[in-house]
């Protein structure tokens, strides 16, 4: 008699679906992840005989407002999609003037719990409200499901921005995070070293602005004052030193593709994935980009369903069950992004 299967629910807590790369076919990828549907790789179908992995929840970052607008419209359309605002440091300088402001005012509209932790926008009911700020934008975004800030950060990499105006955007990312209580997914490319002194001074004395702070947000441990977790530094490169660091600070960290690639210059993420506290380990894509080993260079684009082989991949490094990685994994999202209960089992094939 065969064992029967065993479902795997995975949050994804970084994937850009809400840029143009899914435009074409977002509600086969949507479907094909919350069922467990891995894309065929050549024809042939990547399935497991003993676990079933699937998505119960993704979170779609935006890197500027449209995208912003857009992560918001799909969190209302899809169950199983969540939305950031923000602007991603590589767009800092393409800004106009007023976009940043628009994303403060939905971040600040959306930051209302309902009897059972799900987010819903201020005022839902009542979308002629002058007070309902995602009204300034679009009064179709009632019902949205905003959960952090983002993507925002610093880029040393690519030279699309000056690195002052990149910095000047983050804090404000930073600040927003604060008044509001909602975690900040920050990007970190060529600039850890910064992010570290960022981290240094703008948390030295951080709190949180009381008023605005649901009370039911849940304390991070490793903090000294009563603040929330300030964030996650998505798709980790820094160095175990900077892992331990940035989580004894309060911070959860992303692993995506990073730390499933053999080459020798990633060791120091695979060593970072293996001592950082499981309990701040979060599982993500980033797609459409970088998509995990064995299935890099045979995917036409990453998507939700292959953190499967990033989980995969963490307990191998750390000696443990894909099903318990996976299991505290997806904990640890619910308990930083306030999510609502959780499917256990994949949608119908």
């Amino acid at each position: 008699m065969s064992a029967p299967v065993r479902f795997l629910p995975l949050v994804d807590t970084h994937a850009h679906l809400n840029l143009d790369a899914f435009a074409a076919d977002l509600d086969d990828v949507v479907d094909r992840s919350r069922s467990g549907r891995f894309p065929e790789i050549r024809g042939r179908r990547v399935e497991d005989a003993l676990f079933r992995p699937f998505v119960a929840a993704a979170v779609c970052p935006a890197v500027d407002l449209e995208s912003s607008l857009r992560s918001l419209e799909l969190s209302r359309r899809f169950d199983v999609l969540f939305a950031a605002v923000g602007i991603h440091p590589n767009h800092a300088a393409l800004a106009e003037p007023g976009d940043w402001e628009a994303i403060e005012r939905l971040a600040l509209a959306a930051v209302k719990f309902d009897a059972n932790n799900a987010l819903t926008p201020n005022n839902a009911n009542n979308a002629n409200n002058p007070n309902n700020a995602n009204n300034a934008v679009s009064p179709s975004l009632d019902g949205a499901k905003l959960v952090a800030v983002g993507e925002t950060g610093l880029d040393r990499y690519w030279d699309d921005a000056p690195f002052d105006v990149q910095l000047a955007l983050f804090l404000k990312h930073l600040e927003l995070g604060r008044r509001t209580g909602l975690p900040v997914l920050i990007h970190s490319r060529d600039a850890n070293d910064d992010l570290d002194a960022v981290f240094r001074d703008f948390y030295a004395d951080a709190a949180p602005d009381a008023s605005l702070v649901p009370p039911s947000l849940p304390i991070s441990p490793n903090l000294t004052s009563d603040a929330p977790s300030p964030g996650v530094v998505h798709s980790f490169s820094g160095t175990p030193e900077q892992a331990l660091a940035w989580t004894e600070r309060g911070f959860y960290l992303g692993f995506g593709g990073f730390v499933t690639y053999p080459n020798r210059k990633f060791a120091e993420i695979a060593e970072a994935a293996r001592v950082a506290p499981l309990d701040r380990i979060l599982l993500e894509t980033d797609a459409p980009f970088l998509t995990p080993h064995p299935l890099r260079g045979k995917l036409e684009r990453n998507e939700p369903l292959t953190t499967a082989f990033v989980a995969k991949r963490i307990a191998e490094l750390r000696g443990l069950s894909v099903a318990d990685v996976v299991r505290q994994t997806t904990e640890n999202a619910a308990r930083l992004l306030r999510l609502p209960t959780l499917p256990t089992e994949p949608s119908p094939l």
